[in-house]
């Protein structure tokens, strides 16, 4: 099955983005005023009430009123011009009605560094759906009895004696058929128990589910020997006066899920022309290290980058070229930072480094370094070799610092006290803050 960012069949554009276990669409960038669903999978078409037969390959303007496509293709555009993960809130009159989303959007590349497709991922967040959701999984998990099911089912009697499995069961578990016919339910889980990574945990929780008979369980996760990943839901079975018959399991394989999201997980933390981290990761990290250095009565500095006449860059040399020069940035930086700190791009041509546990002047210094390390390096275009500076301002955690967003502002107001001073440059130009 070919990449989603290459693959233009919307049958087999749906089956991956079903993987990822949350609603999800791929848009096609046609041009900076045109963009074409390309697929949608099955979750989005039970959130929207849209059809994948009926919408793909079909524009934005189509699809949605004037007003809201321009809303939408505007949202789009930013990711398509800033080449960078995006996230925000919308709300749109699907066919099933007025809902509210809140959606990640990544672009994908081509071999010239050009955006040309969007996934998108939305996560329905009107309370009315979120019931309809939970109503609609608890109806699945109940009817999931049926051979056919795509999960693997285990039931046992109030003995815990095997008492029926179906085809799934036995290809998920690598358990020899003639346990399974001679109902030996201990051999069962010994032949288990030698698949797992973990195994002395799986075997207490089943030994407690044992013991629990009114208990449900959902979507344990499961490691295998073999890399795979499981996930399990449980409960108990009783007859209609309350006798506990016994209990059933259900076993999924998600691995390749898990992979998606993991895959997605990171591309949504991650600049994807930079390979560093994008500004939605450094605000997560910069919320964290703010708190624990007010609980551990530690130090925290931020060094905020601007690359200076960056736009020149881009008109002279191309963007390509520009694209080139970030890239070569974060490269240059990396070496320089300790383990422990962050490097981060904000949007653009601004970078931040975040710095655990290091005051001002450690700070203000490693800023001078960088700022050297910058100006020294030559860039190479089509149109000739170039030099590139940075401005650099620096701010350090106060006592009267209420939020993170303090720092960032000093840091910023420094980084502009720097241009002001002609560019190449860091301030503060001392240990003291001396910014206005």
């Amino acid at each position: 099955m070919k990449d989603i960012s290459i693959n233009r069949n919307p049958a087999e554009l749906r089956r991956m983005l079903d993987y990822l276990g949350i609603a999800a669409f791929v848009i096609d960038v046609v041009s900076a005023d045109e963009f074409r669903l390309a697929a949608i999978n099955a979750r989005h078409e039970q959130l929207s009430g849209m059809s994948l037969d009926e919408v793909a390959g079909r524009s934005i303007d189509e699809l949605l009123s004037p007003e809201m496509a321009r809303e939408v293709k505007a949202r789009y555009r930013r990711c398509v011009e800033t080449k960078a993960v995006i996230d925000y809130r919308e709300t749109l009159d699907l066919p099933i009605g007025k809902t509210f989303w809140q959606t990640v959007l990544v672009p994908f590349f081509d071999e010239a560094g050009n955006v040309t497709r969007l996934l998108g991922t939305a996560h329905e967040i009107s309370n009315q759906v979120h019931l309809e959701l939970e109503a609609r999984y608890q109806s699945t998990v109940m009817s999931a009895y049926l051979d056919e099911s795509p999960d693997g089912i285990l039931v046992v009697d109030a003995d815990n004696e095997i008492k029926t499995w179906n085809r799934r069961f036995l290809e998920i578990w690598d358990i020899p058929e003639a346990i399974m016919e001679a109902r030996d339910g201990e051999a069962a889980l010994q032949a288990v128990v030698q698949q797992l990574e973990v195994p002395d945990s799986f075997v207490q929780r089943v030994m407690e589910l044992y013991g629990s008979l009114d208990e449900e369980e959902h979507g344990v996760r499961i490691d295998m020997k073999d890399g795979r990943v499981l996930e399990r839901h449980s409960r108990g079975l009783h007859g209609p006066d309350g006798v506990y018959w016994g209990r059933i399991w259900f076993y999924r394989d998600v691995t390749e899920r898990e992979h998606m999201t993991e895959r997605l997980r990171h591309m949504s933390t991650t600049d994807p022309l930079t390979g560093i981290a994008n500004r939605r990761a450094l605000m997560e990290t910069l919320d964290r290290e703010f708190s624990r250095a007010r609980r551990q009565g530690h130090a925290l500095s931020l060094l905020m980058f601007d690359l200076d006449r960056f736009k020149q860059i881009n008109d002279r040399h191309g963007h390509s070229t520009g694209d080139a020069v970030l890239k070569e940035f974060a490269s240059i930086v990396k070496p320089e930072i300790r383990a422990g700190d962050y490097l981060a791009r904000m949007g653009g041509e601004e970078f931040v480094v975040l710095l655990p546990e290091s005051e001002l002047g450690p700070a203000r210094r490693l800023a001078e370094r960088l700022c050297r390390a910058v100006a020294a390096r030559l860039f190479k275009s089509p149109q000739g070799t170039f030099n590139v500076t940075a401005s650099i301002g620096v701010a350090t955690l106060r006592d009267d610092d209420s939020s993170p967003e303090n720092l960032l502002t000093r840091a910023d107001r420094c980084l502009y006290a720097a241009k002001s001073d002609g560019r190449n440059t860091v301030r503060p130009r001392g240990d003291v803050e001396d910014c206005a």
